[in-house]
């Protein structure tokens, strides 16, 4: 019999795992059973989120900048406090910096970053390096060089740090695959149709995606919402609510009882019997084909005998 159950899922009556309410564990108040006939096809029907999230923050990995310059061979390195930044925002907070070695600027024609630097500074330097993030911000996808006096980072400024939501779930058993990854856990993808201090929705108007567990039972799951680099997402100790819906769908068998029995029969053990031993018949002799020679009788006559008889 096939039959729905729906889980409305709140965030603060969850199990939170770490420091963020973006990483929790669901405890149900049931459980639900997967009969061995039956699949159970699982989705996210609807999520309403805060955005509340930061463009940079350290939960992104992106509120750093650093580079190198001639007159110190080693790193420089400066963290920018997490907070929800435009343009002109982030060059005050960069500009800041007592140790800086440029003037950071933007131009609105080219959407780009411009870097003048220091009297005393003659390279400028930036190491391309993919896993940081903060190097998508400032337009940095290959190894940048800035003679003195001055030049364009040379890639476009991206603020949008975030671009879609992905609610991830131990329940996922393969329904996803991504390029990185083979067996992807992420059961629902919600992109960002709002702009800061918006609530995120997720409905039926979007498109759902469908997970199938085949087997077991649903008690307890873990629960992540993530941006589209697998890093959790700081809603700042906002709660948000997330509706599970549980399809348990009987599986239609077309094979009959019949066939069953018989398949049944063909994977028992049977004992293995010895071939039977043939055996071989007795061939008659072989007749030769040889006839003996026969000497021919000499006829005896009377005068043969009376001649005998006068010997004696």
């Amino acid at each position: 019999m096939n039959y729905e159950i729906t889980l409305n899922c709140r965030s603060k009556e969850c199990t939170q795992i770490g420091l963020l309410n973006t990483d929790l564990i669901v405890n149900m108040p049931l459980s639900i059973v997967i009969p061995e006939d039956s699949v159970c096809e699982m989705s996210v029907v609807s999520a309403e989120i805060p955005l509340s999230f930061y463009n940079i923050s350290a939960a992104l990995q992106n509120n750093l900048f650093q580079y190198y310059v001639n007159i110190n061979p080693s790193l420089q390195s400066f963290t920018i406090p997490d907070g929800n930044y435009t343009v002109d925002t982030l060059m005050v907070v960069i500009n800041s910096f007592s140790s800086l070695h440029f003037v950071m600027t933007y131009s609105d024609t080219y959407n780009k970053f411009f870097i003048t630097l220091t009297p005393i500074i003659s390279d400028f330097i930036i190491l391309y390096d993919g896993d940081k993030y903060w190097q998508q911000i400032y337009g940095v996808f290959n190894n940048q060089l800035i003679l003195y006096p001055s030049g364009y980072l040379n890639g476009v400024v991206n603020l949008a740090s975030v671009h879609s939501l992905q609610v991830r779930t131990s329940l996922n058993t393969g329904s996803t695959i991504s390029t990185s990854n083979p067996n992807s856990n992420v059961c629902q993808k919600i992109p960002l149709q709002t702009n800061c201090n918006g609530i995120i929705i997720h409905n039926f108007n979007n498109y759902i995606q469908k997970s199938y567990i085949k087997s077991g039972s649903i008690k307890t799951f873990s629960l992540q919402i993530t941006e589209q680099n697998n890093k959790l997402i700081d809603l700042l100790g906002c709660v948000y609510e997330i509706s599970f819906l549980f399809k348990i769908i009987k599986v239609e068998s077309h094979i009959t009882e019949e066939q069953k029995l018989s398949r049944k029969e063909r994977l028992a053990l049977k004992p293995t019997i010895p071939p039977p031993i043939e055996v071989q018949p007795i061939e008659p002799p072989i007749e030769s084909t040889i006839e003996p020679a026969i000497e021919p009788v000499q006829e005896i006559t009377l005068s043969d005998i009376a001649n005998e008889l006068l010997l004696i």
